[in-house]
């Protein structure tokens, strides 16, 4: 695992890094770190069994839509809302109210602040790297350098396909 994709320390308010799986033998990698906690002008309600996300006053023109989520959703959520939430510190309230174990409560935490961060609940950016020369590129060199290797695939593919056709006649 590189030093880019270590849990962090705790930083309440800070932006946190999420674990990611990282494929076998992948140069570049996109980190999203997310600012745990949501962001002004959402409130959460209970509709019947459902509970429910809702965009309030200018958040209203930015997201149309309601989040729906379940009970540990909507828990996590006000967990979030508390002033230095952090990532572990919502991982050892999810253990806390449902007896989960520390690999369940990782993988409901991570996926709930992936959610969050996706659909704007959270604030996030994103940081690349390099991991053969162990360095933080820019969004343009990682953007540049993916469509470089993506076009020598493409080509690589090609030839291999042209060559099997000249064997295989």
């Amino acid at each position: 695992m590189s030093e880019h994709e270590k849990n962090p320390a705790e930083n309440g308010g800070q932006a946190q890094p999420i674990r990611i799986e990282r494929p076998e033998g992948a140069r570049y990698l996109a980190v999203r770190n997310i600012k745990i906690g949501v962001k002004p002008g959402y409130v959460l309600r209970k509709v019947g069994q459902a509970f429910m996300v809702m965009p309030t006053g200018p958040r209203m023109k930015e997201y149309q839509g309601i989040i729906t989520l379940n009970e540990t959703g909507a828990f996590l959520f006000k967990e979030s809302q508390k002033p230095g939430a952090t990532r572990q510190g919502l991982i050892d309230a999810c253990k806390a109210e449902y007896g989960a174990s520390d690999e369940e409560a990782d993988r409901a935490v991570d996926s709930f602040v992936m959610q969050c961060a996706e659909c704007g609940l959270f604030e996030y950016e994103t940081a690349y790297f390099d991991t053969l020369e162990d360095k933080q590129v820019t969004e343009k060199e990682f953007q540049d350098r993916a469509r470089a290797l993506a076009q020598e695939e493409a080509e690589r593919k090609a030839a291999e396909a042209e060559s099997s056709d000249k064997e295989n006649p």
